[in-house]
């Protein structure tokens, strides 16, 4: 053997040693990458671990930006102010003083702003308008707060997560001001659920609950009658409790009639047609005065949603249906929405209540419900995005799925 053959040998494994070299980074960017793909994976999956703790991260980071945005809301929101309006149009008219004056429209803040209430709830707040007005708004405040709790919780929201929901932004505003939205919100989810642990469930309406559902359905809107949508909803459904809470609202204005007499209605209709005027500044965010829409034709959108919407997902729908068709909008008002967040997957929700719903600003609040109507008619095709959907499915393919309803219709 020549030396050139012995110094020609080694070559062989040092040339192979090169090629496992130059493949050895494309392996490990290929296994990063798996990895990658892999924790994502993990991350928004909602049986996963890594999921649970995005989003308990996610909810303790709006917990303590809702507590520490208390304060200003507070110093925005003067505390009863919208209790003390219609007490004052209450001893307005007891002293036989106008209750709906034009230039009420005029004022821009304060308890002085134009009542708009129908007329036959002034003789019912006479009395207590004469009652020492702090022992008032204090038990008013109260009873919010109790009636929002029961809310929360007949929303399956756990007890730890009540506090900070009740400081979210929609929730505070309609506390702090003892706004009546809070208690129609309250009487629309106990006419649309029923109780339920770890998320909410739709009810079944039944001949036997006709009474209390057609109140239940009158009460969300019997101040506020752009907000009479449950109603159409209940009567595709129920037509019998349609017809009973309507009597029931029909009843209280004949009763009170002859306290009010009928011209009021006429000054009532005239301010509510004030109040729509896309011109006044304090007539809230509703649609109409964003992109310019008469309020008529949202309402007839209301209208057809609260007729159509139909399955799982249709209480959602309807508070979307009450937010388009409620001709003043304020930040309570998104309350509607609260149903529709709730139906798709936690970490969006938590996302989107936080920074769309946890601001003030009209066109965020609209983003916000844009968003989540998007991700219900995509939840529909994508299951990912609803709420415990991937769960649920595979539960349904281990065993075959009992027959029932459409939410909201009797069985």
């Amino acid at each position: 053997m020549t030396d050139e053959t012995r110094a020609t040998k080694p070559t062989a494994p040092a040339a192979a040693s090169l090629v496992v070299d130059s493949s050895r980074p494309k392996t490990l960017i290929r296994r990063a990458l798996a990895r990658g793909r892999s924790f994502f994976a993990r991350l928004f999956d909602q049986k996963a671990t890594a999921n649970r703790q995005l989003t308990t991260c996610l909810g303790i980071a709006v917990a303590v930006g809702v507590v520490v945005g208390l304060p200003d809301l507070f110093k925005a929101f003067p505390a009863g102010v919208d209790l003390e309006i219609p007490l004052r149009a209450a001893s307005h008219w007891a002293s036989g003083a106008p209750v709906y004056p034009a230039s009420a429209m005029l004022v821009e803040k304060g308890p002085d702003l134009p009542y708009l209430y129908p007329p036959f709830l002034l003789p019912l707040l006479a009395p207590v308008a004469a009652l020492p007005r702090d022992t008032v708004t204090g038990l008013w405040l109260i009873l919010g707060l109790m009636i929002a709790v029961w809310t929360c919780r007949r929303l399956a929201i756990p007890w730890l997560a009540v506090p900070f929901v009740l400081a979210w932004p929609p929730f505070a505003e309609g506390l702090i001001t003892g706004n009546i939205q809070i208690i129609s919100f309250a009487a629309f989810i106990a006419l649309l659920y029923e109780p339920a642990e770890g998320a909410p469930r739709q009810r079944t309406f039944t001949s036997a609950d006709d009474a209390r559902n057609g109140l239940l359905a009158i009460a969300v809107g019997a101040l506020k009658v752009t907000q009479l949508l449950p109603v159409l909803y209940l009567g595709r459904r129920r037509f019998r409790a349609a017809v009973i809470g309507l009597g029931a609202l029909a009843a209280v204005a004949v009763v009170t009639l002859p306290l009010t007499g009928v011209a009021i209605y006429g000054d009532w209709l005239a301010q509510l047609q004030r109040a729509a005027d896309p011109n006044w500044t304090t007539g809230g965010v509703d649609l109409g005065r964003r992109i310019g829409i008469p309020d008529v034709v949202l309402a007839a959108v209301g209208i057809g949603m609260a007729l159509s919407v139909r399955g799982r997902d249709s209480a959602a729908w309807l508070g979307i249906a009450l937010l388009i068709a409620t001709s003043s909008v304020h930040g309570y008002t998104f309350l509607f929405l609260v149903p529709g967040l709730l139906t798709i997957r936690r970490d969006l929700a938590i996302l989107l209540a936080t920074l769309f719903l946890g601001i003030y600003h009209g066109i965020a609040w609209w983003m916000a419900c844009m968003l989540v109507a998007y991700l219900l008619v995509a939840g529909s095709h994508w299951t990912w995005l609803r709420f415990g959907e991937a769960a649920k499915s595979e539960e349904s393919t281990q065993s075959d799925p009992p027959s029932r309803a459409e939410p909201g219709m009797t069985e």
